[in-house]
């Protein structure tokens, strides 16, 4: 009876010490905690390479028995401008990164001459996305990938938040990182959403892609989704969690 129960506890330890390994924990860190960030991992700080993609504007920092891992989110403002509606007129106006100041643009119109309120406001940022997956090893980090998607007057890509995390769907002990973002267009070209997922393969870290398409006006558009060839070969678990985050989006742009 006691060998009975040495070896059952032998074996509920050894589950237990599976399992653990294979968690990962996950925290999101914005800009409000940079400093917390910044004094909790020596190694990395949170406006990491900022000179060459632009601000922190989110970190998804993992630890996992795989190794740890921050998911760091970057936006790299080209230009800032925006067009206040008074009662009787408009002025556009365009921010001025050295002064830190808006600046009437040279052909607008004039501000109005008496105090008159702004009424409304439209604002409009060129701008460029990236997206970083960073590695902890040995007293420093490696760049494992990096994703980018550039903007332009006419297209303003913008990351969807809520649905960029990092989890581990197939319980492998292996994290997957999610990357969704929409690209909004001044056309009426479909709007894509994309959903894209990196896993390791081996070593390396390979991208699968899902891109659901929103019409935009013309009448032989419909609302579908496309998967690549990467895609399809992911594990049943986290082609789900890729889904999911597709239909959350579809569902707030419906009722938005």
């Amino acid at each position: 009876m006691r060998r009975f129960f040495y070896t059952f506890l032998s074996f509920l330890v050894l589950c237990m010490s599976f399992g653990q390994t294979k968690s990962i924990k996950v925290t999101y860190f914005y800009p409000k905690d940079s400093l917390q960030f910044n004094r909790q991992f020596e190694d990395l700080e949170y406006n990491y390479e900022n000179k060459t993609y632009g601000k922190t504007t989110m970190i998804v920092h993992c630890e996992s028995a795989y190794g740890i891992f921050d998911f760091i989110f970057k936006k790299q403002i080209l230009k800032l401008s925006r067009i206040l509606d008074y009662e009787n007129t408009s002025v556009s106006e365009e921010f001025d990164f050295k002064t830190q100041k808006w600046k009437r643009t040279k052909d607008s119109n004039p501000y109005p001459t008496t105090n008159t309120e702004v009424v409304d406001s439209t604002n409009f940022s060129e701008h460029n996305l990236y997206a970083l997956i960073v590695a902890y090893d040995h007293g420093g980090v490696i760049q494992k990938a990096k994703f980018q998607d550039f903007g332009n007057e006419v297209y303003w890509p913008e990351f969807d938040y809520p649905n960029c995390s990092i989890s581990d769907e197939n319980k492998d002990g292996i994290p997957e990182f999610y990357l969704s973002y929409l690209g909004k267009s001044d056309g009426l070209d479909a709007k894509p959403y994309k959903q894209i997922v990196y896993t390791f393969n081996k070593n390396n870290i390979q991208k699968s892609k899902a891109t659901s398409y929103y019409p935009s006006g013309n009448e032989e558009d419909t609302y579908h989704i496309e998967y690549d060839e990467n895609w399809k070969k992911l594990p049943n678990a986290i082609q789900k969690k890729s889904q999911k985050l597709i239909k959350d989006h579809k569902l707030r742009y419906e009722t938005n």
